[in-house]
Order: structure tokens, then C-alpha cells, then sequence
């Protein structure tokens, strides 16, 4: 996509990713389920059931990626006790950078480059899987309603991002589907008034319970054999550390990621940002669309980088523990480069629709100049990192 910022109704339509993303580490379904201390109670209404309370999802919480953010609302429902930065880390989003020459935001989905997905599983003891089959996904989904778990899918109402679906019903012999988008305060109109009555944009007869959940009229979603996630099944769980290296070595893979027709990682990735932060006002126009979703994007990920560093340091023996501390600090510097460029609340919270696209100030010429010399200073803070946490794993038994 090649035109600037649209306005809060229209960006899900902006989404339009040219290729399926490569989907790394698929999980096999296995036997063992279990009951989780669900955090929400259950409901039944109209012949389907749902989960109550599942608070709204948005941007500008410091939780921006949509995988990782669905997760986190998914296990806090399920009661399991995980952060959304150790699952940035665990699953290697907090190391990404992606971007396409066209900056189309769909480039910022995890799964179009190498992850470490499993990990997150593996660490926390869930079997995650998915089903190859529509019709019996749609009988598992009702099952992991019905037991209090939420299912992870992707498109499940406007653009092709990571939704959580919160539960379902049945209207006029027909299933219906509903749940939380990180979209979903972009249906409601950008004023004081209306954001405090929840006045929505969407016909009534697409929101669902008092919560307000809003319909999935894209079950069962987009890719829905790949990327439609259920997390009812337990497996043994490996070691905080163990799963650490896993994070670390993707670290340093996923910026040795060859670039595709559709997309640049990386380094490379670093290069398409800069070379567009440094072009003349006109064809940075026709160029550079969504450019606050992109900064906000990487910012939050090295955010959450640094934050799951802090936590590891403990995981490791006394001389990794110092380089390990090393690397945490380069991430902290990293986001506060980008920070003294940029304000985070011009970044990606953008995207809740208020304040509206027009206050972003990225389009600013000097505002894209002190951007393009954040990231290029970001750039070898990266590649600094990348040496230290080559030595940590080369030295990991030492």
C-alpha cells in the first residue's frame, strides 16, 4: 500500500497482504487435556455459550503486536500467569523487524518470517495446535468456549490480524461468532461523548452480550488450518532456560533471513525504514504509508526486548548473567533512541482512531529526519547485541 495514514474506519480495509505468511514450527495435536483455573466465568445464552469480561483490546498499551497481545488477554482468561513481554520473547517477536517495499502494515504479522512459536508452548506446558478441518474447527471452538478458553484466529472481523474469539450463538438455525479485535475501538466514533457511551459504528445486530463483543464475520477466519490456535491440551513444559536459548538463537537467525519477492528482514528491513524516513516530502507521501503503525511497531518490540531480558538475567550462571545484562541495556537504549525521536503516543496507538491519524506528526520533515538518524544508530546497537548474544550461546554450558 502506498498512500499515507487513512482514517481510523478505513484502516482495516488498508490491510492487504500479497502472500500468505510462511508459517514456521506448526504444532502436532496430541492427547492430554486439562481444566485451567479460568480467570472468567461462562455463560449460556441462545444456544451457545461465552465467556464474560474479556476486557477490550487496543493499541497504545504498550502491547501493539496483535499475536502476542491476543495471547496475553487468551492466558490471563485461561488463568495462566504469563506477561505479554515474556511472550514476545519466548515467541522471538521482540527481535523482529519486517517491512515491505510498499510499507503495507500486513507485514508486520509475526508468522511472514522466522519465529520461535513452540517455544511459547513448550515453555508454558500447552500442546497448542490447529485443525486442518472447517467443520470440526468449528466443534473445537465451541468445546474451548464451553470449557472458558478463548481460540486465537486470525480475521476473524475486518483485516487479516489476530483476533480472539470469545464466544458464540446460534440465530435463525445459523452459529455466530463473536470476540475482541485490537479493531474494535475503531467502531466506536472519536469523540468524547460517543467513546464514553460506547456509541457504536457497527449494527446492533453485530455486538453480542454485554460486553460488547462484536461479530466474526470472517469465521473461520483467514488460513483458519494454519492460523486458527486452540490451547486445551497440556504437554511438559521445558526449562525457562532451555526455552531462553531457543529465544536467543532466533534472535541472531531471523536477521540472517534471506529477503523474499514480498519482504525485507532485518538489517534490510532497517534499510527500507531509513531510505524512506530520508525521502523529499513528495515521494515520502506516495511511499511511506502507515508509517506511525511501523515505528510503533519496532519500538514496542525492543520494549518488550529489553523488559524480557531483565527478567532472564537470573536464568543464566554469573559471566552470561553480566553479557546478558549487556544486551538488555542495548535494547533499553535502542527504545530510548526511538523515543527521543518520536513519541510513543504518535506511534502506533494511531491506530485506535483516537486522537485521529491527522495529529500524527510523523509526515513532519525534521520529525522523519531525527527518525531516520534514530535508526540508524539503532541499526549498529543492533548489531552489537546480535555479537554479545552470539558469545552467550557459544559459551551457554561454559
Amino acid at each position: 500500500m502506498s498512500e499515507p495514514l487513512r482514517k481510523p474506519k478505513q484502516s482495516p480495509e488498508s490491510y492487504n497482504p500479497k502472500n500468505k505468511p510462511e508459517i514456521l514450527n506448526m504444532m502436532e495435536e496430541s492427547a492430554g487435556k486439562f481444566k485451567m483455573n479460568n480467570a472468567y466465568q461462562v455463560k449460556t445464552a441462545n444456544g451457545g455459550s461465552y465467556i464474560d469480561n474479556v476486557p477490550m483490546l487496543k493499541w497504545g498499551e504498550w502491547k501493539d503486536n496483535t499475536y502476542c497481545g491476543c495471547m496475553t488477554a487468551l492466558f490471563d482468561a485461561a488463568g495462566i500467569s504469563v506477561s505479554y513481554e515474556e511472550l514476545m520473547g519466548l515467541s522471538g517477536v521482540c527481535w523482529q523487524i519486517i517491512m515491505r517495499d510498499d510499507w503495507d502494515p500486513s507485514s508486520q504479522m509475526p508468522q511472514n518470517g522466522k519465529l520461535c512459536e513452540k517455544n511459547i508452548g513448550d515453555a508454558l506446558g500447552i500442546d497448542v495446535y490447529s485443525i486442518g478441518d472447517e467443520n470440526q474447527i468449528a466443534e473445537q471452538v465451541k468445546k474451548n468456549i464451553d470449557s472458558g478458553i478463548p481460540v486465537l484466529m486470525v480475521g476473524g472481523r475486518g483485516a487479516p490480524e489476530w483476533t480472539l474469539l470469545c464466544g458464540y450463538t446460534v440465530e435463525n438455525g445459523q452459529d455466530k461468532y463473536f470476540g475482541r479485535t485490537y479493531f474494535d475501538c475503531q467502531h466506536y466514533k472519536p469523540t468524547k461523548e460517543t467513546i464514553e457511551n460506547q456509541s457504536p459504528i457497527v449494527p446492533e445486530n453485530e455486538i453480542f452480550t454485554d460486553n460488547r463483543y462484536f461479530c466474526f464475520n470472517g469465521f473461520p477466519g483467514w488460513v483458519p488450518g494454519a492460523l486458527t490456535r486452540f490451547y486445551d491440551k497440556k504437554c511438559k513444559p521445558i526449562l525457562r532456560k532451555q526455552a531462553l536459548k531457543v529465544s536467543l538463537e532466533t534472535c541472531i537467525t531471523m536477521f540472517e533471513q534471506k529477503s523474499t519477492e514480498s519482504h525485507k528482514f532485518g538489517y534490510d528491513a532497517y534499510d527500507v525504514l531509513i531510505s524512506g524516513f530520508e525521502l523529499n516530502d513528495e515521494d515520502y507521501k506516495k511511499t511511506c504509508g502507515n508509517d506511525c503503525y511501523h515505528i510503533g511497531s519496532l519500538l514496542d518490540a525492543r520494549c518488550a526486548a529489553n523488559v524480557y531480558l531483565e527478567l532472564s538475567v537470573g536464568l543464566l550462571d554469573e559471566r552470561n548473567q553480566t553479557k546478558l545484562a549487556e544486551v538488555a541495556k542495548l535494547y533499553k537504549n535502542i527504545t530510548d533512541n526511538m523515543l527521543a525521536a518520536v513519541p510513543y503516543n504518535e506511534t502506533t496507538p494511531v491506530f485506535n482512531g483516537t486522537p485521529d491519524f491527522t495529529t500524527a506528526t510523523l509526515t513532519v520533515a525534521q520529525r522523519r529526519k531525527d527518525i531516520a538518524a534514530a535508526l540508524r544508530k539503532n541499526k549498529e546497537l543492533e548489531r552489537e547485541a546480535r555479537v554479545i548474544i552470539k558469545g552467550i550461546l557459544d559459551h551457554w554450558d561454559d
